[in-house]
């Protein structure tokens, strides 16, 4: 099919360049390959030729004579897709930083050049909406510290591209909030952003609620069912906890990813989609490819791009302005009358290691704003710091000054949820933290077991 948008290729290496016109050709496009600026203008008419797209290797610059920069500089109104052999995240973000709109790590194969071709193309045509309308492009991020002031700043560089992101940290630092704050920072802002928590779905379901289904693929599908990819087509997918995928799973997002395209159960013909794929996880994908149960070539093909989001205890300098942020939300929502967290609560807050980070101190706040309760903070802190079970030679113990003046039915409860979330973290653990082995054991639903978890912020390395 032909394209007739006029490619520029600007490479030191002759050998890349016959290769690469050769293939672009076949797909139908107009290329002309220069091995450095001088020759690109002897070649180029620009009062008559202007290329809607340059490839330039941002590590050739001494053979080129091109940085990124100039090129921008140079062809104000071309698209610039950087294509080099470098992977590493700080040559990619500065790559993004001069100008690149997008970046393709060699060797690529020809769906993927193609795909970055049209999906820069696409976003040229995108017009974003003006950030001084109310509405999604007010939303901004929430911080005091250098560290995520650096991820506020790499968020944003990566926005405007295709390039996959991977983020990562423990659960409940909001690798949500950065994933929604790339796509509306993106030349995507309007299309759809789907997240999809992939722990949260039945190990037997993630394929046919990703990709879809036809009639009949399996017993209970009685009518055809788009997927997932489909909803989020055009614009940005966001799949939490990349880790719990199965084999199967991974080799169909890999082919997403490579090619832009995939089947649906019970279908042969596939489907083309141009999605924005983030993915996050809370889990060292390394270990687990170690173990053989994640792919390698879709860990890197994933990781092009990683934003690491330390814990909140790391970032102490965060949790007065987070603190505040969530009082006045929660204060704006409850009508609540108290101007600000009085100086000792704030104190307290700051004290505490926040185990379940920042999505624990959002329900903290928004419980003590409802509650109005001081002692119960105190308490609920000190519970969590040394109070709860502790298990001694395998004996359940606990300090019943933790339980003073309270009912027994409000002692029985906690004491229930103290031994519930200890069986559950050790039976977890040993079973590798597969979710469904564990819920057989325990002889509970496997929703009342996500529940359970997501209940007491159950999560690796967190006891």
């Amino acid at each position: 099919m032909a394209h007739n948008e006029q490619l520029l290729c600007i490479d030191g290496c002759r050998d890349f360049r016959r290769y690469f016109s050769r293939q672009l050709k076949s797909l139908g496009y107009s290329v002309i390959a220069a091995g450095d600026k001088t020759e690109a203008e002897r070649m180029l008419d620009l009062d008559k030729i202007k290329p809607r797209v340059t490839f330039i290797d941002p590590a050739e610059v001494e053979s080129t004579g091109l940085t990124i920069k100039n090129l921008s500089d140079w062809l104000p109104d071309s698209k610039i897709i950087a294509l080099s052999g470098r992977t590493e995240a700080r040559v990619i973000v500065d790559a993004i930083k001069e100008g690149a709109d997008d970046y393709v790590s060699k060797p690529f194969t020809l769906d993927e050049l193609n795909k970055s071709i049209r999906s820069v193309l696409s976003a040229a045509s995108i017009k974003p909406l003006d950030r001084s309308d109310s509405g999604p492009a007010g939303f901004d991020l929430v911080y005091a510290s250098k560290s995520m002031a650096q991820i506020s700043q790499t968020s944003k560089q990566v926005a405007t591209t295709t390039i996959p992101v991977l983020i990562t940290g423990e659960s409940g630092v909001g690798k949500d909030v950065i994933a929604r704050y790339i796509h509306l920072n993106s030349g995507l802002l309007g299309r759809p952003f789907l997240k999809v928590n992939c722990a949260a779905m039945p190990e037997n379901l993630v394929e046919s609620e990703l990709f879809g289904y036809r009639k009949g693929a399996f017993t209970g599908a009685y009518v055809d069912r788009p997927g997932k990819f489909e909803y989020a087509n055009s614009g940005t997918i966001f799949l939490d906890e990349i880790g719990e995928f199965s084999s199967p799973v991974q080799a169909k997002l890999l082919q997403v990813l490579q090619e832009g395209k995939f089947s649906m159960l019970g279908e042969n013909q596939e489907i083309k989609v141009n999605v924005r794929i983030i993915t996050a996880t809370n889990r060292k994908l390394i270990d687990a490819i170690r173990q053989g149960r994640f792919r390698e070539d879709l860990y890197y093909r994933l990781n092009v791009v990683n934003i690491h989001i330390p814990p909140l205890r790391e970032r102490p300098e965060d949790i007065p302005v987070l603190c505040r942020h969530f009082w006045k939300k929660f204060s704006k929502e409850y009508r609540s009358e108290d101007p600000e967290m009085s100086p000792t609560l704030l104190e307290k807050f700051i004290q505490y290691p926040w185990p379940g980070n920042v999505r624990e101190l959002e329900n903290t706040v928004k419980r003590y704003v409802v509650l109005r309760d001081e002692n119960s903070i105190y308490e609920y802190f000190a519970s969590r710091m040394g109070g709860e079970l502790e298990t001694t030679n395998g004996t359940l113990e606990f300090s019943a000054e933790n339980y003073q003046g309270k009912e027994l039915k409000e002692i029985s409860r906690e004491a229930t949820a103290i031994v519930e979330k200890k069986v559950i973290s050790q039976i977890l653990k040993k079973n590798g933290w597969n979710k469904l082995k564990t819920s057989r054991e325990l002889k509970v639903s496997y929703k009342t077991l996500l529940t359970k978890i997501e209940q007491y912020e159950i999560r690796p390395g967190i006891e």
